[in-house]
C-alpha cells in the first residue's frame, strides 16, 4: 500500500527513489488495473495527482506480513567492527552495530512471500538477489538515520503518529474507518503496528529536514508549464466482484469459479446487497473489505474489458459476467465525473505538497549521502556490495487505487 504524505518512507526503504517495498496491496483496482492512471506520490519523474484490481507508499510503506514480526533492523555486539571481518552470519556493521544476514533474509522473505504469485517462476532467485542488496542497504541507511534523530533529540509522540495515521485514513476514497483501514492492512499482509512504527520513523527523519516551503508563484508556474497533466478525462466509479481465476488454472477450475460467479451475479439481480456480496465473496482484497469499492478511475486505468463494460454503463446499473485476465468479475456503476480541466484554485494545494515532496526528497538524497560519507560501514570479506545496477523491471501487480488527497483528486508528480 502506498500512503500518501510517506513518500520519503519509501525513499528510505528502497534506498534513493520512492519505489515500492511496500506495499502494495491488491485490490478491484488491483485485479482490474493494468496500469494506473495517475500517480499520488511525487516521484523523480512527473506529477500526476491522483484496483489479485487497485493497490506496497504509498509512501509505500515498506511491506510487512501480519504474522511475522517485524525483524529487528540492527543489533549492538560489542567488538562488532572485529567480528565483521570474520563474518559469523553478519551482512555488515554499522559505525559498531551489527546487521546480521538473518535480519535482511527476514526481511527478503516477507517480501518475497508477498510478491510470489507475481514473480515468474524462472526469475525468482534474481528478483531474491535484487532485493536482498535493496534489503541491505535500506538497513544501513535506516540505522544511519536513527543515529541523527537520536542525535538532534527528535521526539515523535503517539499523537504525532495517531494524527498523521488519521490524516492518511481521511485521504483515503470510500469513507474508510480506522477498522477498515486495519483489515485492509491485514488483507495486504502488513501489521497495523509495523505501520505505526514506519510512520513514527518516517515523521522523524522528516523532521531532520526542516519545514520546506512552496509558494504560489511556484505553484502557479508549475501549473502553467504542466496544464495538460490537469485536464482529467472522464471518470467512472465502481465497484465489483471478483472470483478470481489463476492463469494455470484448470478447466475444472475455472468451470467452478464461472459457477461461483453466476450465483452471486443471480442473488444481486434479484435485489441482494452488492457490498454485502463483495465483502463475503469477492477475492478481491483491497476493495472487499470496502464492499467492493473501487474509487473513481478514468478508463486507461483498468484492463480494457473491465474499463469497456464500466464506461459503457449508467449509474446504478449493475453488469453481467465480465471476464479478464483476473477471473470473473461482476460491476457496479455508482457514479461518473465528466473529464474536464481542473482550476488552479482547485488544483493548488496537491500542487503544494507534490513540489514539497519533491522537495523533501531531493534534500533526502543529501542527507543520505551525508550520513553515508560521515559512516564506518564495513562488509565481511567477499559480502561487499556490488556496484548498484539498474532497477529490474518488478513484475505486472495488479495495481491499487492511489491514495487520496484530503480534496480527494491527484497532482501531477512533478518533473
Amino acid at each position: 500500500m502506498v500512503l500518501s504524505g510517506v513518500c520519503l518512507l519509501a525513499v528510505m526503504v528502497l534506498y534513493l527513489g520512492c519505489q515500492e517495498s511496500n506495499a502494495p496491496a491488491t485490490s478491484v483496482k488491483t485485479e482490474a488495473k493494468a496500469k494506473p492512471a495517475v500517480k499520488a506520490e511525487v516521484k523523480e519523474a512527473k506529477p500526476e495527482v491522483k484496483p489479485e484490481v487497485k493497490p506496497e507508499a504509498k509512501a509505500e510503506v515498506p511491506e510487512t506480513k501480519p504474522a511475522a514480526p517485524e525483524a529487528k533492523v540492527m543489533v549492538a555486539e560489542p567488538n562488532a567492527g572485529k567480528v565483521a571481518a570474520e563474518d559469523n552470519g553478519i551482512a555488515a556493521t554499522v559505525n559498531g552495530i551489527v546487521i546480521k544476514d538473518a535480519d535482511v533474509d527476514a526481511k527478503v522473505s516477507t517480501y518475497m512471500e508477498r510478491m510470489a504469485a507475481q514473480i515468474p517462476p524462472n526469475m525468482v532467485e534474481q528478483y531474491r538477489t535484487q532485493i536482498r542488496g535493496q534489503a541491505l542497504e535500506s538497513m544501513i541507511v535506516e540505522q544511519l538515520l536513527a543515529e541523527q534523530v537520536k542525535k538532534m533529540g527528535i521526539s515523535i509522540t503517539d499523537k504525532d503518529v495517531n494524527d498523521k495515521l488519521n490524516e492518511i485514513i481521511a485521504a483515503q476514497p470510500g469513507g474508510m474507518t480506522m477498522e477498515s483501514f486495519k483489515a485492509m492492512l491485514a488483507a495486504q499482509g502488513q501489521s497495523f503496528d509495523v505501520v505505526k512504527g514506519q510512520i513514527k520513523k518516517t515523521l522523524g527523519y522528516e523532521k531532520l529536514l526542516g519545514i520546506v516551503e512552496v509558494n504560489d508563484a511556484e505553484a502557479k508556474a508549475f501549473y502553467d508549464e504542466n496544464k495538460e497533466d490537469f485536464n482529467k478525462p472522464e471518470q467512472v466509479k465502481a465497484s465489483h466482484i471478483l472470483v478470481k481465476v489463476a492463469p494455470t488454472a484448470t478447466p475444472e477450475e475455472k468451470t467452478a469459479a464461472k459457477a461461483k460467479i453466476d450465483g452471486l451475479l443471480k442473488q444481486v439481480k434479484g435485489g441482494g446487497d452488492f457490498a454485502a456480496l463483495a465483502k463475503e465473496n469477492s477475492d478481491d482484497p483491497g476493495s472487499k473489505i470496502m464492499g467492493g469499492d473501487l474509487g473513481f478511475f478514468d478508463r486507461n486505468t483498468m484492463v480494457k474489458e473491465f474499463a469497456d463494460t464500466a464506461f459503457a454503463m449508467k449509474v446504478g446499473q449493475v453488469s453481467n459476467v465480465v471476464e479478464t485476465q483476473y477471473g470473473y468479475h461482476i460491476i457496479k456503476v455508482t457514479d461518473r465525473k465528466e473529464g474536464g480541466l481542473t482550476s488552479f484554485d482547485k488544483a493548488k494545494a496537491d500542487i503544494v505538497r507534490s513540489l514539497q515532496d519533491k522537495k523533501k526528497n531531493e534534500l533526502f538524497r543529501q542527507l543520505i549521502e551525508k550520513v553515508k560519507a560521515g559512516a564506518k560501514i564495513e562488509y565481511p570479506p567477499g559480502k561487499e556490495p556490488k556496484p548498484r545496477m539498474p532497477m529490474m523491471q518488478r513484475p505486472p501487480r495488479p495495481n491499487t487505487p492511489a491514495p487520496q488527497t484530503q480534496s480527494g483528486s491527484a497532482a501531477p508528480a512533478p518533473k
